[in-house]
């Protein structure tokens, strides 16, 4: 390539770089902009709706942050309005947030077809032993299964209505299957994770700077965007003219090879058997499946938790009496089912309310913790 080829292609570089610095910083005001709007929350009104589409329909619309969304069934709930057939009752993907919603079924209350589709929606299933479990029509858990939310498949077997299962159900069967979590053990409330006295102290001693949306007040201005920009165009402008004239030299010698030598007179060419090697073939090892998040060292402190619904890998633990939100953290072995023992620590991540559930310690439980 030569002088006038070079000197074209850093021109439009050049024309690039002043392009791109002034769109570059426009979106980084819009996009300030945009998280200033949408930062609020405000609190969630009740759904009252007595079907569960419509019920659906209004949680959705209300629900905001990434906190749970308690809901008891004191009233049956159906799964259409009077006098209407077969309809749709997932609109909106309400599915992808099925972790924030959890249903309680309290002692003499019962669900409804509705109710029945609610619990097998929600990520936290918790029953009263005496709790009377409607059975839904074939369309409706087709749908749910359709969805992905059978979690188990048994739990959506269990509760279809079919020609020669068409009494309800009660709570003890769902229980006592492992299908959902026992309301009797009285969970009193479900509050964030209240972190330790001693990372308070030390927050305090060792104050971390908070994120502000503002760009003014965090120092990134729009000189600092504009600074940036252009830092980084500069650098791909010299890495592209490192490429140039790494392209524009000529082509590098090669030598000739000399022709090989051929074997003396009189002695015997070695047998083919110790010339090579007999190929091998390598053999691909199948992935181990991964049953949780991969989160680092495991934490020396830990304490005590009951699970509660499912750990897939994210579910709900009782600490103390109250729920908390835990995903799994050992993705070599496979979550224990609710009503087993682990031990939960505080994630890395600030302003979290996610715990780390572990396998128990031996040394831990030895002792008979209760559960």
């Amino acid at each position: 390539m030569g002088a006038v080829g070079r000197s074209g292609f850093l021109g439009v570089l050049v024309g690039l770089l002043v392009a791109l610095v002034p769109w570059g910083t426009a979106s980084a005001v819009e996009a300030t902009e945009a998280t200033e709007a949408t930062g609020a929350t405000g609190a969630v009104e009740p759904c009252t709706d007595p079907v569960v589409e419509k019920w659906l329909e209004c949680w959705d619309e209300r629900v905001q942050g990434n906190g749970p969304y308690v809901v008891t069934l004191n009233e049956k709930l159906s799964l259409v309005e009077p006098g209407r057939r077969q309809r749709t009752i997932l609109k909106n993907r309400v599915q992808e947030r099925r972790h924030q919603l959890v249903v309680e079924v309290p002692k003499g209350s019962r669900t409804g077809p509705g109710g029945t589709a609610l619990l097998v929606l929600a990520g936290g299933r918790m029953v009263h032993p005496d709790a009377t479990i409607d059975r839904v029509p074939a369309w409706a858990v087709d749908e749910l299964r359709e969805a992905g939310v059978c979690v188990p498949q048994l739990l959506c077997n269990l509760v279809t209505e079919s020609g020669r299962d068409t009494q309800p159900l009660k709570g003890r069967k769902l229980i006592e299957d492992g299908l959902v979590a026992d309301m009797s053990t009285h969970v009193e409330a479900i509050v964030p994770v209240s972190p330790d006295p001693g990372s308070t102290s030390r927050e305090t001693s060792n104050p971390s700077p908070v994120p502000n949306p503002d760009p003014e007040a965090s120092g990134y201005s729009t000189s600092t965007w504009t600074a940036f920009w252009m830092a980084l165009l500069l650098g791909l402008l010299l890495l592209a003219f490192v490429i140039v004239v790494r392209r524009s030299r000529g082509p590098v010698a090669v030598g000739h090879r000399a022709p090989p030598r051929r074997p003396a007179v009189g002695h015997a060419r070695a047998p083919a058997a110790v010339r090579g090697e007999e190929r091998t073939t390598r053999l691909r090892v199948a992935p181990t499946p991964r049953h949780g998040r991969q989160v680092g060292a495991r934490p020396a402190h830990a304490r005590t938790a009951v699970v509660r619904t499912e750990l897939h890998p994210q579910g709900y633990v009782e600490v103390d009496r109250v729920l908390h939100r835990a995903v799994w953290a050992e993705p070599g072995r496979p979550p224990p089912a609710p009503g087993s023992l682990v031990d939960v620590t505080d994630t890395h991540e600030p302003d979290s309310d996610v715990l780390y559930a572990f396998p128990p310690t031996a040394a831990r439980h030895a002792k008979g913790t209760p559960r």
